[in-house]
Parts: C-alpha cells; structure tokens; sequence
C-alpha cells in the first residue's frame, strides 16, 4: 500500500468516526450536556467534537445525494 492510499484510507476512517459521534448524539441525547457527561468530556470539548462531526456528516451526505443524483462527476 502506498502513502496515499493509506493517507485517503485513515481520512476516511476519521470521517466515518466522526460521523458516528454526531449520529450517535442525535439519536441518543437531548442535550451537549448529556453527551459530554455520558462520555466523561468537558461541555467545550463535546461542542467542538459535535460542531465538527457535523460538518463532516454534512460533507459526507451531500457528496453521497450528488453522486447518487448525477450532479456531481468524479
């Protein structure tokens, strides 16, 4: 494996985890509060952690709906 492929193969990884975090946090909490406290986090580190999850949701669901559309060529 060369280092591209296992640099595009971790960004992957770490998208997919952070996807799972925001997923898990819109399933199974009302509040930031409650994550950072089921988690054992800060109330500012699960905000951060949530804020980036998202936009990593987001990215990930808008290039799934534009390939799936034909909106977008890779």
């Amino acid at each position: 494996m060369d280092k591209q492929t296992a640099r595009e193969g971790f960004q992957t990884a770490t998208h997919k985890r952070f996807q799972g975090y925001y997923l898990d946090y819109l399933l199974r909490f009302d509040s930031i509060g409650s994550y950072a406290a089921a988690y054992g986090l800060t109330y500012e580190t699960a905000k951060q952690r949530l804020e980036t999850a998202e936009k990593v949701h987001t990215s990930l669901v808008t290039s799934d709906i534009m390939a799936a559309t034909g909106l977008a060529c890779f």
